[in-house]
């Protein structure tokens, strides 16, 4: 297929709202091998944002006559860390101080580090706002209003689900229960805004990061939109972005555990639910964050648990990925920020054992990792393509603020287990620059690609020295051959192979 590109035309100026990371647990950040994965997203430019819990069950305790007490040393610690490497923070104000709580019993299994979090609502909500007004006070006064006007505040994570009061998903609550779940949560969120905005009206505030129920978020938004503010008494309560969640699914049922289908397209239609709810109160045009995506949301299940987890190793998730990108970013408003979520690192023991993550045990980049890094090279002007593409293809035409033009292709086959069609293309692209320096990069089944290498070599689970180098070669971002130099116009073939990306970086010589 003849495919003709003209990046002449002016682009729609667009962010990158595709690199972020929703880094978990928080408490690894100060650990050797959190640290070492923030460093390596930092080198990479992967991720812009973080989100990372604020994790009160560090820093609030009681003194002998009752007085709450804040000790913010170990939150210092990471944010220290985090902030260092040049990272922004989407802060999520959760969970439930034990000595604050109404039911302090109400605590969740084994965490990270043998901790456990509080899901209770507060005894005192004037108490809660107190701790959001010297949470916000304290960030203010270590890293300044002026980093902190870039941060994002939100209040709790997934409150429908089993994190906030009861332990049941909320289609498992009686009436009465989701009754209360959803009160208890406007008046958190109220005091939550009215305890942030007391410390730095600067900062933008949001919520509720819901995980699944529709029925949950309305009742919030129009909480917020038109119902009396708990704390003010009068209507309506600032709300600067809205925060939810949108995973693909996995159906349950299937006789082929390496066939399933997952697909970009779900998460976007879940967006766009969303999105319709927020305009039914006339929020059609108020920022929206996707805190946590995935392609698939079992988090702590690796291959041994569902072999269908596979997938989090392989070409398919940078792929998926990338069409993604492509889909969000031709909706009238895309979403401000996307957040892949990463957990399952703290479970690792083997390599490639289908855990949610970037990084194999033995710190291996996967091939969802380096899509990260050549996403990061995309620009800030999308400019339109018109071309009609062949099935399951796409391409992303964009400019970059130091004149270099970027166009990424994709071959996205959603049932995996099913291997697709190769698709060549012959492409001619005008308008790159006078005088270009052209590197070709490339994630499929062989390059950038350490699980193909390690499975060729018989999965080994204690992998020789040479084997070590071998695999470490493929784990990083690889070009498909030595720079190209030209100028104004290219020609050039391109084959996409089934669940393959690759970026053609048009670099303009000095």
């Amino acid at each position: 297929m003849q495919l003709d590109l003209n990046a002449l035309t002016s682009g729609r100026k667009i962010s990158n709202f595709w690199n972020n990371v929703h880094f978990h647990p928080t408490d690894a950040v100060e650990d050797i091998w959190g640290s070492e994965i923030l460093e390596n997203l930092a080198q990479d430019r992967s991720a812009q944002y973080l989100r990372l819990y604020a994790m009160f069950e560090d820093i609030v305790t009681r003194d002998s006559t009752g007085k709450l007490c804040f000790d913010f040393s170990e939150q210092d610690r990471r944010f220290d860390i985090v902030v260092e490497k040049g990272f922004k923070v989407l802060l999520c104000f959760n969970f439930m101080p034990v000595v604050m709580a109404q039911d302090p019993v109400n605590l969740s299994g084994r965490r990270y580090k043998d901790k456990h979090f509080c899901r209770s609502n507060p005894a005192d909500y004037k108490e809660w706002q107190e701790l959001c007004r010297v949470q916000t006070a304290h960030l203010v006064e270590r890293y300044g209003i002026e980093t902190l006007k870039t941060w994002l505040f939100h209040c709790w994570n997934e409150p429908d689900l089993g994190f906030w009061m009861y332990p049941q998903f909320f289609f498992e609550c009686t009436p009465e229960m989701k009754e209360a779940k959803i009160t208890e949560y406007c008046k958190l969120y109220d005091h939550f805004e009215a305890g942030v905005h007391a410390a730095a009206p600067e900062i933008r505030v949001g919520g509720p990061s819901c995980g699944h129920y529709k029925e949950f978020f309305e009742r919030v938004i129009k909480h917020v939109s038109l119902e009396t503010n708990y704390v003010t008494g009068t209507p309506g309560t600032r709300f600067d972005f809205a925060s939810l969640h949108c995973y693909s699914s996995i159906p349950q049922d299937v006789h082929d555990p390496y066939r399933f289908k997952v697909a970009p397209e779900s998460i976007v239609a879940q967006y766009r639910t969303y999105r319709s709810i927020m305009g039914k109160y006339a929020m059609e045009e108020t920022p929206v964050v996707i805190d946590e995506w995935a392609a698939a949301a079992e988090g702590y299940l690796g291959i041994k648990e569902d072999a269908r987890m596979r997938f989090r190793e392989t070409e398919y998730y940078s792929a998926f990925y990338f069409k993604l990108i492509d889909l969000m970013s031709r909706e009238q408003f895309p979403p401000e920020r996307m957040m892949i979520c990463l957990s399952g690192q703290d479970h690792n023991t083997e390599d490639f054992d289908g855990h949610r993550t970037f990084f194999t045990a033995r710190g291996w980049r996967k091939p969802i990792c380096n899509g990260f890094a050549l996403g990061a090279k995309l620009g800030e002007a999308l400019i339109p393509v018109e071309a009609e593409m062949p099935k399951n293809t796409g391409v992303i035409l964009t400019r970059r603020a130091d004149g270099a033009v970027v166009a990424a292709f994709y071959n996205h086959v959603s049932d995996f287990g099913k291997f697709g069609s190769n698709v060549p293309l012959k492409v001619k692209i005008d308008g790159v620059p006078e005088n270009f320096s052209l590197r070709r990069w490339r994630i499929d089944e062989v390059f950038s690609n350490a699980f193909t290498a390690w499975s060729r070599m018989g999965s080994p689970v204690q992998p020789t020295v040479w084997e070590r180098e071998m695999i470490s070669r493929r784990s990083r971002l690889e070009e498909i051959m030595p720079p190209e130099k030209g100028g104004t116009l290219w020609y050039g073939e391109l084959l996409l192979t089934p669940n393959s990306v690759e970026v053609l970086e048009f670099i303009p010589e000095k």
